[in-house]
């Protein structure tokens, strides 16, 4: 709603919308309708100017980024859009008790993971643009220590990102694999199973994983604002 009220205030701005306002005012001074009248008619026209300007500016407003295919990123953002899935079938099938809440939260978690990693690997696209360009211009000066160094803290912060989201997308992948092994020794009848102190560890790995894609968030976001 905020948005629409701002592109409706923009279109007000907009001097073709003032033009059509005062034609409008003009023709029907000119018709014989009293001045009142006839400003009456130009504020109509151009509050119908910023209503429409509103909704067809909308269009005006850039498109969601587009993660690059094919990279290191976007093969990890798909193995994580691959455990959020069957964490999503394991939490929608039947559960025992002691699995159920916890599958469900690990799902939710995973959708959550899934937005970071997404801004990460976005994060790394621009990393990756901004190395391209430095290393261009170290071509065209070999000899500045300055561009190389430039140049290696690029790349050094590329890798760190790229390490944080692989470790953290192996911690989902762990806590599926966890999961997946308590709902299937939960469900054996007459096995022993210590199915409650093995849903406290899955909890404990859900809370790190947390902690980490939060992390990994503010990380990337740090890098987005050098660039």
């Amino acid at each position: 709603m905020a948005s629409f009220a701002a592109r409706a205030l923009r279109s007000l701005r907009d001097p073709w919308s003032l033009v059509v306002a005062g034609i409008g005012a003009g023709s029907a001074w000119a018709i014989g309708l009293p001045v009142g009248a006839a400003g009456l008619v130009g504020a109509g026209m151009l509050g119908v100017a910023a209503v429409v300007g509103g909704a067809v500016r909308k269009e005006d407003q850039p498109p969601p980024a587009q993660l690059r295919r094919g990279t290191v990123q976007h093969d990890m953002l798909q193995t994580l859009q691959g455990y959020r899935a069957d964490l999503g079938r394991l939490a929608s099938g039947p559960q025992s008790p002691a699995v159920g809440v916890t599958a469900r939260e690990a799902g939710e978690a995973a959708v959550e993971a899934e937005r970071v990693a997404r801004n990460v690997a976005l994060a790394v696209d621009a990393v990756d643009d901004a190395l391209v360009k430095a290393q261009a211009v170290a071509r065209q000066l070999p000899g500045s220590a300055d561009v190389q160094a430039t140049v290696q803290r690029i790349g050094g912060r590329r890798e760190q990102l790229l390490t944080k989201l692989h470790d953290a997308v192996g911690e989902v992948g762990e806590l599926y694999a966890r999961l997946l092994e308590l709902s299937t020794t939960a469900g054996l009848v007459g096995m022993e199973t210590d199915a409650g102190s093995r849903a406290a560890d899955v909890n404990d790995s859900l809370d790190a994983i947390r902690l980490v894609f939060a992390e990994l968030e503010t990380d990337a976001s740090r890098t987005r604002a050098m660039l």
